[in-house]
């Protein structure tokens, strides 16, 4: 008795298969991470203390801008020149420099406390994490056709 497989018909569907999940992971790749960014940079505002300043942007007769108001969104897509794709969420031109400060906090020489640590990014990312598994569980639905 002699039993003849072919294999090549099956390999063929599954190539094409898996081809065309990576077009629809492509192309839906940059409004997911816009998407994220996006539930991110709102949760991040929600998490900063909000300013003491008053309501006209101005401390101590000097333009002052709030890191409230100073939140940027970078998504690094196909074209990134690292090749790393994903989303930053940062401080802007003008407040950057003190997300580590008020994230991590600040203490004098004698180690006493000078800025408590806020920890405000993994707060942040804590309160986006269902909504971006919701939009992550609605990409898979999409890529496998709803299987």
């Amino acid at each position: 008795m002699k039993i003849d497989l072919e294999f090549e018909r099956p390999l063929q569907d599954i190539v094409s298969e898996v081809l065309r999940m990576e077009n629809i992971m492509e192309s839906e790749q940059e409004e997911i991470l816009t998407e994220i960014g996006k539930e991110l940079k709102k949760q991040v505002r929600e998490q900063l203390p909000k300013s003491d300043s008053g309501n006209d942007g101005y401390a101590s007769g000097g333009r002052y801008k709030h890191m409230r108001d100073d939140i940027k969104v970078t998504v690094n897509g196909k074209k990134a020149k690292t090749g790393v794709t994903g989303v930053t969420v940062h401080g802007g031109k003008e407040t950057a420099y003190k997300w580590h400060m008020l994230d991590d906090g600040t203490r004098n020489k004698d180690g006493s406390v000078h800025t408590p640590a806020l920890h405000f990014t993994s707060k942040a990312q804590n309160a986006a994490a269902g909504k971006i598994e919701s939009l992550l569980n609605n990409l898979e639905r999409k890529v496998t056709g709803g299987r």
